[in-house]
């Protein structure tokens, strides 16, 4: 099966490898990457040639690597059938990794799947006149980050302004029991 994805690159900042999936029909005004919007852009690849050539890729830097972002574009604006085998060939290569999925989905419409592959969902849409002072994250104060409840240490959210790291901490939503409240 086959998938769009507009690039990828490693963050020592937050400690990640990021996959920019392509496509998104959400058209946030004053979106972070605009050029990931198009379904027609970005690369077709198959989806397990890709994860094992960047599971080779990112094994070399395993120490530098503790999270797996999937952003772009929005693997939420696929269909279920292609976003899930996605999330699970992410999740079977990178077991090991913190996976992180940003969507601008709202929360009540995350499909319930997504909680078998990823350990944090930052959900909502961007809003441009609720964007957070001095480019905290997530970007507008709408959005949310979402824990599985199978996150049992508290993650370091790297490239977060430490004056908002206890609010978010305290603002936390999970999906199952709360562990760090």
């Amino acid at each position: 099966m086959d998938i769009r994805i507009a690039g990828t690159e490693f963050s020592l900042q937050h400690k990640s490898f990021e996959i920019y999936v392509q496509g998104c029909f959400r058209g946030c005004k004053g979106c972070h990457n605009p050029e990931t919007q198009s379904f027609g852009g970005g690369t077709q690849v198959d989806i397990d040639k890709f994860i094992e050539e960047k599971g080779g890729q990112v094994r070399l830097f395993d120490s530098l690597v503790d999270n797996i972002y999937v952003t772009g574009g929005d693997l939420l604006c696929y269909v279920d059938e292609i976003a899930e085998e996605f999330s699970f060939a992410v999740c079977q290569t990178w077991y090991n990794k913190c996976k992180w999925l940003f969507t601008g989905a709202d929360e009540k419409d995350i499909p319930s799947w997504v909680w078998d592959y990823y350990d944090i969902v930052k959900c909502g849409h961007y809003d441009e006149s609720l964007r957070q002072p001095d480019g905290t994250f997530p970007a507008s104060s709408n959005q949310k980050l979402l824990f599985n409840s199978r996150v049992r240490d508290k993650p370091t959210l790297y490239g977060v302004s430490p004056y908002t790291l206890e609010d978010m901490y305290n603002n936390i939503d999970f999906k199952g029991e709360k562990k760090w409240i």
